[in-house]
């Protein structure tokens, strides 16, 4: 996946954070980018419960945007960098068993790099969404990218 040109997309959006600002500090920054994050995962799930195919793919690029403006304020978008070979392994791993506990683990991780700062953490719940994302809800690679791009360049 082109994650280096995603990020590029994900810091050029002008959304504003969903959640206003109490402050210009770094933290509440931070904050935000977390809670923007949070909730874009949280609609995915609700999306994916009620919704259609392209709405389902359509939130979860923007959960994917979430994550790369995290990566990005904590300059570890190195760290997101995914080649063909992983993308490749995590479609031959296991089908999730639980989505319940699959979005508990994650807000678990997202919970513990902001609040316990483990970076991590971040990665391990990238990770896991990517895995969601190519194995459990069957996209390709090409199929996200190429709706990211539309949606955000």
């Amino acid at each position: 996946m082109k994650i280096n040109e995603m990020s590029i997309c994900a810091r050029r959006n002008t959304e504003r954070p969903v959640i206003p600002l109490a402050d210009f500090s770094e933290k509440e920054r931070s904050a935000a980018l977390y809670a923007d994050l949070s909730l874009s995962f949280n609609k995915f799930w609700l999306i994916k419960a009620n919704g259609s195919g392209s709405a389902v793919l359509d939130q979860y690029c923007d959960v994917l945007m979430k994550f790369l403006l995290v990566a990005s304020s904590h300059n570890m978008i190195d760290r997101f960098l995914i080649t063909q070979e992983e993308i490749k392994q995590m479609q031959e791993k296991w089908q999730s068993k639980s989505f319940n506990s699959l979005y508990l683990i994650i807000n678990q991780q997202l919970y513990n790099a902001y609040f316990k700062h483990q970076t991590s953490a971040l990665l391990h719940a990238w990770r896991m969404v990517l895995k969601l994302g190519v194995r459990d809800l069957g996209y390709s690679a090409a199929e996200i990218e190429k709706r990211y791009f539309e949606i955000f360049q």
